[in-house]
């Protein structure tokens, strides 16, 4: 069904709304409607405002008593527990990847041949996708749709910071490279490299965010 359309659902809200704070379409603090979202999905208010809880339920939207919802902004302590569960996520998965499907695994190659095959020009928005759908597949490998959900909204979370970087496409593409090598450890076997690089990528990316936090006003 087209989101578009009488009828759609809640469900069907939420996933748009959570891919719009994702690639940084609602920035962090911005108000999101719920009267402009009934009106653009043809839906009643009570439905927009009900996808509204449940993005709030998510942790991505606050509500504030008759100033309505807002996305959410994330301190240090937080992005910090996000990137706890990142690793709990993409760790195991890399260390259990022997039972990935071939059809995970192609997930997670296609996601790297996007990034290294990408435009230099592309728009932040592209390069956030590249980067997400890498570690998205990756946590994908472990055939959980509660897993992939729950992993969804962690990202939309950390993508609220990720998109106040003054340059964003820069901050997301010098991951491809890291990506490239993981996926080349999980290949041939070696799956304890592969962890160790991606222990390494996640350090990485948590100490760039945190800097980035820090440097727009999150550092509380």
């Amino acid at each position: 069904m087209s989101p578009h359309a009488p009828g759609c659902t809640s469900e069907a809200i939420v996933a748009l709304v959570r891919a719009r704070i994702t690639d940084g379409e609602y920035p962090a603090g911005s108000p999101v409607r719920d009267g402009a979202l009934a009106k653009e999905f043809n839906v009643s208010r009570n439905t927009a405002r009900e996808s509204l809880s449940l993005l709030r339920h998510a942790g991505l939207l606050t509500q504030e008593p008759n100033r309505g919802f807002f996305v959410s902004t994330f301190g240090i302590d937080e992005l910090k527990d996000l990137y706890r569960a990142r690793r709990v996520f993409e760790i195991r998965a890399v260390q259990e990847s022997q039972d990935a499907t071939d059809e995970a695994m192609a997930a997670v190659e296609a996601s790297v041949v996007r990034a290294e095959t990408a435009p230099k020009n592309e728009t932040w928005a592209d390069a956030q996708e590249h980067s997400v759908s890498f570690h998205r597949a990756i946590v994908g490998l472990l055939g959980s749709p509660l897993l992939d959900e729950f992993y969804l909204n962690l990202m939309a979370r950390l993508s609220t910071t990720f998109s106040r970087s003054p340059e964003p496409g820069k901050y997301h593409s010098h991951w491809a490279n890291p990506h490239r090598d993981i996926l080349e450890k999980m290949k041939s076997g070696d799956r304890q490299g592969a962890e160790g690089l991606l222990r390494i990528h996640l350090d990485d990316s948590e100490a760039s965010t945190l800097d980035l936090a820090r440097s727009v006003g999150e550092g509380r």
